[in-house]
């Protein structure tokens, strides 16, 4: 994952409710560029299939990172097949250094 502040942007937004874009509150939909510094974002539709509330921000071998509706991030540990495991130090570095390219994402 590649993270990049992009600065003095035109963004205009075209919503299903909400006339301006809440603090804290995910949203669904597409991102366009349609010009230098100027972007489109455009709410998807709820259709009353089931919506992805938590969205996933990292996925990795041994965890993955969400992003909760509550603004907090929370991590989830992977099944692990502990027959497969002969050396677990390096499994447990192996974690550690996953968890640590997760929470890059968050900085």
């Amino acid at each position: 994952m590649k993270k990049n502040t992009n600065l003095c942007i035109d963004l205009k937004t075209i919503m299903q409710e909400d006339a301006l874009l809440r603090e804290g509150r995910s949203y669904r939909g597409v991102l366009t560029r349609d010009g230098e510094d100027h972007y489109i974002f455009e709410e998807a539709v709820r259709n009353g299939h089931p919506v992805h509330r938590n969205p996933k921000l990292f996925d990795g071998r041994y965890c993955s990172l969400v992003h909760m509706q509550n603004g907090r991030y929370q991590i989830h540990m992977k099944t692990i097949d502990a027959s497969a495991v002969s050396d677990h130090k390096d499994l447990a570095f192996r974690v550690y250094t996953e968890l640590l390219d997760a929470f890059t994402i968050i900085d």
